[in-house]
């Protein structure tokens, strides 16, 4: 992926992780109501996972890259 590609993918894993974590607060209020919205939930937590992993690992990556062309 170029530079410019993986900046833009960086961009909108950012704004998935404002959505989903927006929408697990919500059905966390909800579940208190509604205890079948569980498993949503849950679901909405680990795709928040899986981007806010993705961009940690690749904010590591480009680390790593710097360090290693200075």
């Amino acid at each position: 992926m170029s530079e410019i590609e993986t900046e833009r993918a960086r961009a909108a894993a950012e704004d998935l992780v404002e959505l989903l974590s927006a929408y697990e607060f919500e059905l966390c209020a909800l579940e208190q109501h509604a205890p079948g919205v569980a498993s949503l939930r849950e679901a909405v937590g680990a795709a928040l996972a899986q981007v806010s992993f993705w961009i940690s690992d690749r904010d590591a990556e480009v680390r790593r890259i710097t360090r290693t062309t200075h």
